[in-house]
């Protein structure tokens, strides 16, 4: 039984039941929440770089930490400061914000033995007012271009930014990723439609240290390759149009 959640700067909501049971007055485990995701992406990503070789050269709590979490949710909260020991979220010091313009988290969780529920994948994406630039590293010598609409757009709406994203590597290959993104894609949509977002989808990654990232990006419609001018070395940008 797989559950997908949703975590955005104003709630924590269930938004898919694998056991097929009722959303109606379903109440959120207390395990499920930002503090315990956080701990999940930290222990997931200092695993992996143990296991690439980099060890303790990448300070993986720098990024995943509450703070900077509770930053990317919700981006320049007016006279709110956050800590780590803060709850997730006070909604009225917050001031009205839509979803599309902050930040927001799938998770997907399984169940355990003693009946609880442990996180299994999360996607974290935030808005960003353009595109990165890029170099060329493929294609000839050329760029992967934007379509004339979908730049103007985002020149005027921005772009929807996969952040941060990873899977449990035991849970791996149970399309549990390919959830998140299909909650994200669905979201991108409403808000294009909505007129608050230009519907394109970008993502940075390192194909030699995530091959398995570039497969699953291309094998969901995103394209580019691309090396992000000034980014870290072999840092490429993909995107999808909606």
């Amino acid at each position: 039984m797989v559950r997908l959640y949703k975590f955005t700067h104003k709630a924590i909501s269930l938004i898919k039941d694998g056991s097929n049971a009722s959303l109606e007055n379903t109440s959120i485990s207390a395990e499920i929440n930002l503090p315990n995701l956080t701990m999940f992406s930290t222990i997931l990503f200092m695993t992996e770089f143990q296991q690439m070789g980099m060890g303790d050269s990448v300070d993986v709590s720098k990024t995943c930490n509450m703070s900077e979490w509770h930053r990317r949710l919700y981006s320049g909260a007016a006279g709110s400061t956050l800590a780590d020991s803060d709850p997730y979220v006070d909604v009225l010091a917050l001031l009205p914000k839509p979803v599309s313009e902050a930040g927001v988290i799938y998770a997907t969780t399984r169940p355990t033995d003693n009946s609880k529920e442990a996180f299994s994948s999360f996607l974290f994406a935030i808005h960003k007012s353009s595109i990165a630039k890029t170099t060329a590293l493929t294609n000839n010598g050329q760029t992967h271009q934007l379509p004339t609409e979908a730049e103007a757009l985002v020149s005027a709406k921005g772009v929807t930014h996969i952040w941060l994203c990873g899977s449990d590597p035991e849970q791996r290959r149970h399309r549990l990723m390919s959830q998140c993104l299909a909650q994200l894609e669905q979201d991108v949509l409403e808000w294009k439609a909505n007129g608050q977002g230009s519907g394109v989808l970008t993502v940075h990654t390192i194909p030699k240290a995530f091959p398995g990232m570039v497969q699953f990006l291309t094998k969901n419609g995103f394209v580019g390759g691309d090396r992000v001018f000034g980014g870290d070395a072999d840092k490429v940008l993909y995107w999808k149009v909606l």
